[in-house]
């Protein structure tokens, strides 16, 4: 692979040659966009063929990641085992003996689920292991996003029914005979079912390139639907390429604590940029980061305020971590609409020159004349400081960060400092990416933090 990543070539070694010979099965160029081998290959019995995911258009013209078998032969032509507008997310087995392909996908119909398939590639008709499986907890409650982990001859496998219910683990055979409940979590469960639960919705809105951006919402549990009551939101962003948040995983994190003990409702937006949903919407932030990714956050924001009369839009914050964070100080310098109120930034990237060259020259390409110098400097939140001039901010970092480096918010508190700027700062000494020694007092500051965000001033 090249070093901006959308250029591949698949080799195979025919090692009973002498000398050894070099076969070139494939040589792969992604021309508006950048190439992730996203499952190692795995190889038929024989090991004359291999199955990998590859994007493969689809008849709307976009392009979809889809299970392709190639044979190891020289510019082998793609031959898709799946089709259709869904992606492939995971490439987990091939049963020899049954001549089955294991892989995870979500629908043409709704991308946040993730099912469980097996295809033959001699039939090509994929059968769905999931699809009607139910939560062991609630019988209504079906299994929407699932992993799974096969044995190496594929006989069996542990299947994870991780949501929306809380999640269980079951052992079952290549016959999908259940085997063992290896573990139900039914204390949390029973927990759970005493207390008022999170209620969750969800909601599409149509962006900029005719794409829709999914949203999820976490209301408190006894909302006041009617708009006599309104009620404060955080929007949490991560907003980095091929990511996604709105997926019918189980989640019980910070932002459940805020909608059931705090009564904020907590968002998540997947717009432009994020996974899931097509090489065309996945590309569309293609050598500009920092574009389109946090316009979709401000507008559907916007739009979530005005849709739900419960909604407060003058009480409205943003707060990402790493790439969330640069995207919550984005959306934040760049909101003219006053959107957001207030916004946090936890390990923020703000140039994206300084970050790990592999991740960024993937999305960017190179930060050169003859590349893409300007987008890189288009992408810097280092030069958005006038657009957080009174308003609420907070930057928050480790200094012992071995991914983001606490260089990035020292330079970014130095602009702020020099153009006067008022905003809050958070280190946190020798705590790396994760603050994990420091959570409790990480949260409760995040916390304070909004307390007099959303006060009601007089």
């Amino acid at each position: 692979m090249n070093r901006v990543q959308n250029h591949a070539i698949l080799t195979a070694y025919d090692t009973s040659a002498s000398p050894i010979r070099i076969i070139v099965v494939k040589d792969i160029v992604m021309k508006n966009g950048w190439l992730e081998l996203f499952s190692p290959p795995i190889f038929s019995k024989s090991g004359s063929q291999m199955v990998l995911i590859l994007s493969q258009e689809q008849g709307n013209g976009d392009s979809y990641r889809h299970v392709v078998l190639l044979q190891l032969e020289e510019n082998a032509k793609d031959d898709p085992v799946t089709k259709g507008l869904f992606v492939v997310s995971e490439l987990l087995a091939w049963n020899h003996e049954d001549n089955l392909i294991y892989y995870l996908a979500n629908t043409d119909n709704d991308s946040s689920v993730q099912h469980l398939y097996s295809i033959s590639p001699v039939k090509r008709k994929p059968h769905c292991i999931t699809c009607s499986l139910k939560s062991k907890h609630h019988a209504d409650v079906p299994c929407a996003y699932n992993r799974a982990d096969f044995s190496k001859d594929a006989s069996h496998y542990v299947m994870t029914c991780a949501g929306p219910d809380v999640p269980q683990v079951s052992i079952y055979n290549k016959n999908e005979k259940l085997k063992i409940h290896w573990t139900d979590n039914q204390e949390l469960v029973d927990y759970l079912d005493k207390t008022d639960a999170v209620r969750i919705r969800k909601m599409t809105f149509d962006v900029a390139g005719g794409f829709k951006a999914n949203v999820m919402l976490r209301l408190p549990p006894n909302l006041d639907e009617s708009g006599s009551t309104k009620y404060p939101m955080v929007v949490n962003v991560y907003g980095g390429p091929d990511t996604f948040q709105v997926v019918d995983r189980f989640v019980l994190d910070w932002g459940s604590y805020l909608a059931s003990n705090k009564s904020i409702i907590y968002a998540t937006i997947d717009g432009r940029g994020s996974g899931l949903k097509g090489d065309k919407m996945l590309f569309s932030g293609y050598r500009k980061l920092g574009t389109v990714e946090i316009e979709d956050q401000i507008n559907v924001t916007r739009l979530i305020q005005n849709t739900l009369s419960y909604v407060d839009s003058s009480r409205t914050a943003i707060w990402g971590w790493s790439y969330g964070g640069y995207a919550a100080g984005m959306a934040l310098a760049t909101d003219s609409q006053k959107v957001f109120k207030c916004g946090i930034s936890v390990a923020p990237v703000t140039d994206w020159a300084l970050y790990d060259s592999i991740y960024t020259e993937r999305f960017m390409g190179l930060p050169t004349l003859e590349d893409n110098l300007k987008g890189y400097e288009a992408a810097q939140l280092l030069k958005k400081y006038e657009g957080l001039r009174d308003k609420e901010y907070y930057l928050i970092h480790g200094t012992y960060d071995d991914n983001v480096h606490y260089q990035q918010s020292m330079m970014w508190s130095k602009v702020l400092e020099v153009n006067d700027i008022l905003f809050r700062q958070q280190s946190y000494p020798d705590e790396d990416h994760s603050l994990g020694l420091v959570r409790p007092h990480l949260y409760h500051s995040l916390e304070n933090f909004l307390d007099e965000c959303f006060i009601e001033k007089m």
